[in-house]
């Protein structure tokens, strides 16, 4: 008889993506830091990326106390340079690629081996990692910077310097002048300072905060670059073309804190907290409307030459080990959630994306009890977001959305893993992080797993129209008229996409279940874990009978307007009707007597909802989400 081997509890993270197209992960969590395994103290990160070749450079303290940078080719994901020392200070870097390969980094140092004193200085790499020139000096002290590339190959730097801050050009590595951005307040200890900059083609950003944490100010510049001077001094001319400021907020000191569009959006993280822990973070929307608020938590923002916008969900810490990346359109769509290795999920320090294609970088932090026996390795992790990429054929990926348990059973070929579907929930395939694909095709049979045969093909078929594998193939439409699927049998469903061709086999079963749905709620709110009874029918039912008859919803997911239809019933009496959000609250309650009731939604926040039905004393639910 069967073996449970792992019960799962359905974790509704996330709202219902709609369609969703082939995109996944190129290469699984790869260690960049070729130094021991045995370190004991920090590692940070930052990267880029182009259209052939990405980079993370890494610093850490302890006995490998050092800033390294490693390049890699985009195509083959290969290393192309060494592990490149690139000083033995480690500090706040920066790393970035311009169109013709070239790899700068920004990066603090001492000025002269052994020296207590410490500059800004800028490095220039091919993707072999041999340095190109020697070091200069770019700012004559350590305050955070930032660096960009512009269409013409002038280095930008945004810094400060004395009380003015300013960015400054150079031009094959020799200094050419500076734009200047504001004079500010002195830096100080206690006045937190950061600069943060963007660039698409010709127009970029600029973002400064400074003033102490109770009483800071955030300001966003944007300008069209011009690479010409003031012929009688070296101010550049570019002009200015919005000033946008924000009190009791800041920038941190973080990579990927402001991202622009080639429209001029801009999305930047704002901290608000006054004092530490520093939890209180927004990533905010700035258009010609001005700014509004995108997501309530931290997160890594940047944006591909197509104006997509990738932006992590801040679930990285001690309670909650899971950082998610999702990429939205240019119109601020949801196209997909990435889930990331675990050996980055729990700290992500770093993302950058070109056309699509993106890398992360993070921390394997192995936590011990003995804080010395730590281990901190730097990794880094890609992924594409096309539907195909060059010399990657067609590759079929499956997984059910709503698995309740994975459960085994012997086999021909030994023990099967069988995954345990609810019919209370959606029977959604997801098959979007197949890849190359330009049509899928659906197998489905009950399938005998001592024999190895299928006894009944229920369905067998390339699905058109043609397209791409979606997260949201529904097994219910591949059944023949009149089947239902029958607690007892186990079933095989077969995803192939093309061309040319690639298949994969999934094996389920389904139960009426009864079991809690966890909500986890706001990530901020790290306390709040709701949980909400969902039951199927009559919990005495036999389950070698059909599943007896609900009600049904639809559209679901909803967004202005959701219709439950009564027509299954065969019972006129009136249907008592409840719904009510995961925190429990009821947001809809009525009598009603018709076998059709809709419902306005418009206004309801998005997320899952549980509709409860009773009729002639039984109870009915069902999970309805509005988008």
């Amino acid at each position: 008889m069967k073996n449970s081997i792992q019960r799962i509890i359905v974790l509704m993270l996330i709202s219902f993506f709609g369609f969703a197209n082939a995109q996944g992960e190129l290469t699984p969590g790869v260690q960049t830091s070729s130094v021991a395994a045995s370190i004991s103290n920090w590692v940070s990160s930052t990267s880029d990326k182009n259209k052939a070749f990405y980079a993370s450079a890494y610093w850490l303290s302890g006995e490998d106390c050092a800033n390294y940078l490693k390049i890699y080719n985009g195509n083959t994901f290969a290393a192309t340079s060494p592990q490149v020392l690139i000083s033995t200070y480690h500090g706040f870097t920066r790393v970035r690629l311009d169109h013709n390969n070239n790899v700068y980094v920004l990066y603090v140092d001492r000025t002269s081996p052994g020296s207590t004193t410490f500059k800004t200085y800028l490095k220039k790499y091919n993707t072999a990692g041999a340095l190109i020139g020697s070091r200069i000096e770019v700012a004559n002290n350590t305050n955070v910077t930032d660096i960009e590339v512009a269409p013409n190959g002038d280095v930008l730097i945004g810094c400060v310097e004395g009380t003015l801050a300013k960015v400054k050009v150079f031009r094959n590595m020799i200094y050419k002048g500076y734009l200047p951005i504001s004079n500010v307040p002195k830096i100080s200890n206690s006045s937190p300072f950061s600069i943060q900059m963007d660039m698409k083609d010709s127009k970029f950003v600029v973002g400064y905060s400074l003033g102490s944490i109770t009483a800071s100010e955030l300001h966003i510049k944007r300008y069209t670059y011009n690479p010409t001077f003031s012929p009688f001094s070296n101010f550049n001319l570019s002009s200015q073309y919005s000033h946008y400021t924000e009190y009791g907020s800041r920038f941190e000191r973080d990579n990927n804190q402001i991202a622009l569009r080639s429209n001029w959006e801009v999305f930047y993280n704002a901290n608000t907290s006054t004092s530490y822990p520093f939890v209180d973070f927004r990533v905010k929307y700035l258009n010609s409307g001005g700014s509004s608020i995108f997501q309530y938590s931290k997160g890594f923002v940047d944006i591909d030459i197509n104006n997509r916008l990738l932006i992590s969900k801040n679930h990285g810490s001690i309670n909650y080990p899971d950082y998610k990346i999702n990429l939205y359109n240019s119109s601020n769509s949801l196209i997909h959630e990435f889930s990331v290795s675990n050996k980055i999920k729990n700290h992500l320090e770093s993302l950058a994306i070109y056309d699509c294609e993106f890398v992360i970088t993070g921390i394997d932090r192995k936590l011990g009890a003995n804080p010395l026996s730590h281990t901190y390795q730097s990794y880094h992790q890609l992924f594409n977001c096309q539907d195909c990429r060059p010399n990657m054929g067609a590759t079929a990926v499956a997984k059910f959305r709503y698995p309740n348990a994975v459960n085994q059973y012997p086999s021909k070929y030994g023990s099967l893993d069988v995954t345990e579907l609810c019919l209370v929930d959606n029977l959604l395939v997801d098959g979007s992080l197949s890849s190359c694909e330009d049509r899928y095709y659906v197998e489905l049979t009950e399938f005998n797993p001592v024999s190895w045969t299928d006894t009944l093909v229920l369905h067998s078929a390339w699905v058109t129209p043609i397209t791409q594998a979606p997260n949201n193939i529904n097994i219910v439409d591949f059944l023949p008229p009149g089947y239902h699927l029958r607690p007892g049998k186990i079933y095989k469903f077969k995803l192939a996409v093309g061309s040319p061709w690639d298949s994969t086999e999934i094996f389920f079963e389904v139960t009426c279940c009864k079991r809690d749905i966890v909500v986890i709620g706001n990530p901020q709110e790290v306390d709040e874990v709701y949980k909400y009874s969902l039951t199927f029918g009559d919990d005495q039912m036999d389950i070698r009978e059909e599943a007896p008859v609900n009600f049904s919803t639809f559209p679901n997911p909803a967004k202005e307007e959701l219709t439950l239809d009564f027509s299954n019933f065969s019972s006129t009496a009136t249907k008592a009707v409840s719904i009510k959000n995961v925190k429990g609250i009821e947001v809809y309650s009525n009598k009603i007597s018709s076998e059709k009731e809709t419902v306005t939604v418009k206004k309801w926040p998005t997320g899952i909802y549980i509709t409860t039905v009773i009729i002639d004393g039984k109870t009915y639910q069902k999970k309805i989400i509005k988008q």
